[in-house]
């Protein structure tokens, strides 16, 4: 580990750049790498993680655990847990620099997990990037910055993906990083949802096909987040939106689902409630939408996707007819029927 002054450190911008994922992948890796056997860069990573992060994901809580075996005392309790007993190692209150030599071995076993999960994390991120950049779906994925909706012009026959000009630099990035590590013997799942991400954005039959396998597969290998679902859900409304003889009930279903969990956090219960009223305005069921539309605008009120959720809402009241037909499913409906003159 460092236990010399700064030396040979990246420079303070490099680290804010780091924890923002605003740096190259290159030299994101070239810090990390650096970080994991220096303690004053891990502790100022670590905080500026903290400063960056509103909201702490999953990934960045992983993060910030993984920067702690830094620490002085984080190290002492690591190789007691490691080694074990004292009276078992005699030779380390002999020897005091074999615990160091051991917290440094330790610290080479790990740092590479602690690259290959900042590396994921800066995809998660470059993914995110290209639909902020240029919104292909009516939905609205979770973690992602509001845009227009601007979807590709739909050009008969063509079924080639899109053009390398077409493709934003960050998805590419997210695209060829997920397509590299997937070829692993066992690769994180999360992966699969990177590159389902990608496959969405283009939008294409065929990408939205392909989209939607990665989602399901990344589902059977274990992976369970809401993030994963509303996106899923969303290639399941691509899909079936653009089909001979639209349904959406997989949609509808899926986002249920979503809504139906006891520890939904914000980002995911406003991303499930935008799309289900998406999902019901398809379908024309424009009460559903209205209703939906008013839960969501209860949970976000002042985002960026707030003034787009308002003028939905006043485009499905417009066109919600004065008196509602009742549904067979209302007991109502047969009586308020008049019965036919014999």
């Amino acid at each position: 580990m460092n236990v010399l002054p700064r030396q040979n450190c990246p420079d303070e911008d490099v680290l804010q750049e780091v924890a923002a994922g605003a740096s190259s992948q290159e030299l994101a890796e070239q810090t990390i790498q650096h970080v994991a056997r220096c303690s004053d860069c891990a502790q100022a990573l670590r905080r500026y993680i903290r400063e960056f992060s509103s909201e702490q994901s999953p990934e960045d809580i992983a993060i910030l655990k993984q920067l702690q075996s830094s620490r002085p005392e984080w190290q002492k309790r690591l190789v007691r847990e490691s080694i074990g007993d004292r009276k078992r190692f005699p030779w380390l209150k002999i020897v005091p620099a074999m615990a160091a030599l051991a917290v440094a071995i330790l610290a080479v076993v790990r740092g590479p997990a602690l690259v290959e999960e900042f590396k994921l994390k800066q995809a998660q991120k470059q993914a995110a990037a290209a639909f902020a950049e240029r919104r292909t779906t009516e939905m609205r994925l979770a973690s992602v910055e509001h845009a227009p909706y601007r979807p590709f012009p739909i050009v008969l026959g063509a079924e080639n993906g899109r053009g390398i000009d077409e493709v934003p630099t960050s998805l590419h990035d997210a695209s060829g990083a997920a397509n590299k590590n997937l070829l692993a013997s066992n690769p994180d799942p999360r992966w699969l949802q990177i590159q389902g991400r990608a496959l969405l954005w283009e939008s294409t039959p065929s990408s939205l096909e392909k989209a939607e396998k990665d989602f399901e597969k990344a589902r059977s290998a274990g992976l369970e987040n809401p993030g994963l679902e509303i996106d899923l859900a969303a290639s399941y409304f691509e899909r079936d939106s653009k089909a001979e003889h639209p349904n959406l009930q997989r949609t509808l279903n899926l986002l249920s689902e979503v809504l139906s969990k006891p520890k939904l956090g914000p980002d995911d219960r406003a991303s499930a409630l935008y799309d289900l009223a998406i999902a019901y305005e398809k379908t024309q069921a424009w009460d559903l939408a209205v209703s939906t539309w008013e839960k969501y605008l209860q949970v976000d009120s002042s985002s960026a996707w707030t003034d787009e959720a308002r003028q939905h809402l006043k485009d499905a009241k417009a066109k919600m007819p004065a008196n509602p037909q009742q549904s067979y499913s209302d007991p109502l409906f047969f009586c308020n029927k008049k019965p036919r003159a014999s």
